[in-house]
């Protein structure tokens, strides 16, 4: 432990030393930065895809989908996105009251990030948070799983050549002590961390413990809600993909599948084919912990609450909206859920009211490769988002600043007295009331108003 904490050190050191340079870069250098972060990715696709096949065994054209169209979109969405997301933004004050100000919110960097990512997507998840934390102006220490330490290799290898300064982007000891020591390490501005509740949990309380923010992306339960209306084909098939993508080996897989009554038996029945056929190798890998194959099952629900992270998946009848709401938010997990139905007025109903961070209708997972799209869970899965300009937001200090001459004093400055005091409630209802009583309120309260004004000028 003391000598990975020791290594952990000198690499948090090494990223810093390269942020404080790259804090200085404007926000148009560090797009083009990003910009060619993505040519990288497009340059090394097959090389990056071999990497992730022989790490993980899943299937390559998963591999392409899932994790470089993930990464090349990200770069992209952030090349384009980050200056106007990440400009000085100006505050309009319209309060009278306040008319001498001139302020901003400035968004800057955090510092030094640190980024856990699992094995599951051993490319695309910590791609997508190291470029997010890079385009916000931050140095990165990755700690990669110990099952997939190639793939992560080209993420730090992409920046590098892209033209990041030197040690910008680190890579930690793929091993659990690496882990520990960068959450306690007081360099370490914030924590990211991908991977299960009870791991998560133990790195909110550690970085909590010396006042250190995180980012949780948790398991997941998801439910997949399907109607009587929906199109009974293009269900069947994105059941089929939402349950035994990765060998179900994903937080988002959908584990429980919710089919009104009319259509549940026949949806079952089908759906019990469609997994039958699927090929081994082909489309459903072995477990990556493990290295056996399971077939792709489903069984019927409902089943404990806890995540499966297997091709299983379970499947049970619901009557009417609060029927599958109540069924669906009956977890302590909040990822992800999907809605399938030809009606799209009830589709939106239902996705406001089921608790989870992403609900896709007639659809799954796809904003996964949408770099404008925020990433994240509630309740047991986690708080906080990556991706989009919410990421970013997780990745800068908020800071306000303004601008002031001067010239007048603040009425409600010293010394106190009864007529300030009394000024002061009056002029409460004169800034504040509404319709034709606020003017009235200013015309009652005027001597008042020019007590203030007194105030201010000397």
């Amino acid at each position: 432990m003391a000598t990975t904490a020791v290594r952990t050190d000198s690499l948090v050191a090494a990223a810093r030393a390269a942020q404080e340079q790259w804090a200085r870069h404007t926000l148009a250098e560090r797009a083009r930065l990003l910009r060619e972060v993505q040519r990288g990715v497009l340059r090394h696709a097959d090389a990056i895809a071999d990497a992730v096949v022989s790490e993980t065994r899943k299937p390559r054209t998963e591999a392409i989908a899932n994790e470089l169209y993930a990464a090349a979109d990200h770069a992209q969405w952030l090349g384009r996105n980050v200056e106007r997301v990440l400009r000085d933004e100006r505050v309009e004050f319209t309060q009278l009251h306040l008319k001498t100000k001139r302020a901003s919110v400035l968004y800057e960097p955090l510092g030094v990030v640190g980024a856990i990512t699992p094995w599951n997507v051993p490319f695309a998840i910590p791609f997508g948070i190291v470029a997010t934390a890079v385009a916000a102006g931050n140095g990165v220490v990755l700690k990669p799983s110990e099952h997939a330490p190639r793939a992560a290799d080209w993420v730090a290898r992409v920046f590098e050549e892209a033209g990041a300064p030197a040690g910008l982007v680190q890579l930690a000891p793929c091993d659990r002590e690496a882990g520990e020591a960068l959450v306690a390490d007081p360099g370490i501005a914030k924590v990211f961390f991908t991977g299960s509740v009870a791991v998560g949990r133990a790195v909110a309380a550690a970085a909590g413990a010396r006042g250190c923010p995180v980012v949780l992306e948790l398991g997941g339960r998801d439910p997949m809600i399907v109607f009587a209306d929906a199109d009974v084909g293009r269900t069947l098939d994105g059941a089929v993909f939402a349950s035994f993508l990765n060998a179900g080996q994903a937080c988002v897989s959908a584990e429980r599948i919710y089919v009104e009554r009319p259509l549940h038996d026949d949806f079952a029945r089908r759906l019990r084919e469609r997994a039958a056929g699927l090929r081994r190798d082909e489309e459903i890998a072995p477990l990556v912990l493990s290295g056996e194959y399971r077939e792709a099952t489903v069984v019927d629900g409902p089943l404990p609450d806890e995540e499966l992270f297997a091709p299983t998946v379970a499947i049970e009848p619901f009557d009417g909206e609060d029927d599958v709401v109540r069924k669906a938010n009956d977890t302590s997990f909040g990822l992800a859920a999907s809605v399938w139905t030809s009606d799209l007025g009830k589709a939106a109903r239902v996705a406001r009211r089921v608790e989870a961070g992403m609900v896709w209708v007639n659809d799954f997972g796809y904003s996964f490769a949408a770099g404008q799209a925020p990433w994240g869970g509630v309740k047991a899965s986690g708080f906080g988002r990556t991706s989009g300009k919410h990421g970013l937001y997780e990745c800068v200090r908020v800071k306000y600043v303004d601008s002031d001459r001067g010239r007048v004093k603040p009425g409600w400055w010293f010394p106190y007295d009864a007529r300030t005091e009394r000024a002061l409630r009056n002029a409460l209802d004169v800034l504040y009331g509404e319709g034709v009583g606020r003017w009235r309120a200013a015309w009652r309260y005027r001597s008042d108003l020019l007590h203030l004004g007194r105030r201010a000028r000397s």
